[in-house]
Formats: structure tokens, sequence, C-alpha cells
């Protein structure tokens, strides 16, 4: 490994550790509470140092948000090459079902988004933004394919957004009353995305 690809990977290290810092604070003491010198003290830098990655605590909040959209990015992928035989409404419901399931899996995260009262996961994600796939023309591709070979119903612009707001809800609804421990928690998952799937199937 070359000297600036082990610059990129300590500085890619440390916005973990600041990241998971925030989450631990917001977790214990509440968003109010965070500040940058509280994580320069939990990660044991200078509070000049979290500046250089992150300028507010906006920006935290957007750096933890973009690390659950990463790890939902990575179960999609991951499950879509596993059923890539699968029929288009099929694929649907593995997507929806990875997506809640990875949502939960970093619940912590999802939990300090949450109560940073942070509306930017609703939001629509601007072109510059990191984010890989657009969430909403992603789920649209599937709608028209699905509509193309007579599996859905006529849908208009408007249901992939819904859908993938609808998804937020539910998961962020899990995170915040620990659904996802229950035990019936795939069965709950199971109906919800049974239900989704009703409202765009044809007849």
């Amino acid at each position: 490994m070359g000297l600036r690809a082990r610059r990129e990977q300590e500085k890619e290290k440390l916005r973990t550790r600041i990241l998971e810092a925030a989450t631990k604070i917001i977790a214990e003491e509440g968003y109010e509470k965070l500040s940058m010198r509280k994580i320069a003290d939990v990660i044991e830098y200078s509070p000049t140092t979290i500046y250089t990655y992150y300028k507010d605590k906006a920006q935290i909040i957007e750096g933890i948000l973009e690390r659950v959209y990463q790890r939902i990015i990575l179960r999609i992928t991951e499950v879509l090459e596993e059923n890539r035989q699968a029929s288009v409404d099929e694929q649907l419901e593995f997507i929806f079902t990875a997506f809640l399931n990875a949502m939960v899996e970093q619940a912590e995260m999802g939990r300090a988004v949450i109560r940073s009262g942070s509306k930017a996961m609703f939001q629509e994600r601007d072109e510059g933004q990191s984010q890989e796939v657009d969430g909403v023309g992603f789920l649209q591709k599937f709608l028209t394919e699905g509509q193309e070979v007579s599996l859905f119903r006529e849908l208009d612009e408007n249901t992939s957004w819904m859908l993938l707001t609808s998804l937020i809800g539910f998961s962020m609804n899990a995170i915040e009353n620990q659904l996802y421990l229950r035990s019936d928690w795939n069965s709950l998952v199971q109906t919800y995305v049974e239900l989704l799937m009703k409202g765009i199937k044809k007849s």
C-alpha cells in the first residue's frame, strides 16, 4: 500500500471514530449535549482535529446518515446479486426487506439521527452528495419494469418517493421503539412488505 493510500485509510478510520463517538454521546446524553470537545475527549484528539473533518454537529449527523445509507446499499446489492433470477416483484420484496434490516442493524446510528431532529433522512439528496444510489430513482426503475411486464398496476411518478418515505418511517419507528428486538420482528417485516406490495401489484 502506498503512502497516499495509507493516509486516506487513516483518515477514514478517524472519521469512523468521530462518528462512533458522536453516536455514543447522543445515545447517553442526548443531541443537545453533543459537542466537538466531547467527541475530542472520547477519541483523545484535539477539537481542532474534529473540525478538520466536520465543521459542525449538523455535518456530523450527515456523516452518520451517510454511513447508514452505505450499509443499506451494501445489503441491497448483496441480496440482488443472490437473487438475480428472481422476478421483478420478488426482487422488490427482497429490496424492501433488506432496507429494513439494514436500518435496524445500525440502530444506534439511526437513533442518533432521529434524536438530532434532522430531517435529512427524508430529503432528496443533491447530485453533488456522495450517495451512490438515488433511492427514489432506484425504486422507480423496478416499478417501471414491473409495469412493463404487467405485474404492477399503473403507478404515478410519486409512488417511488412514497414507498421510500414509508420504509424510512417504519424503520425509524422500529428503531425508536426497539421493535427489532421482538421475537416476531421478521414476521412484522414480512407483513409490512406484503402490505406495500399489495399497494402496487395488479389485483
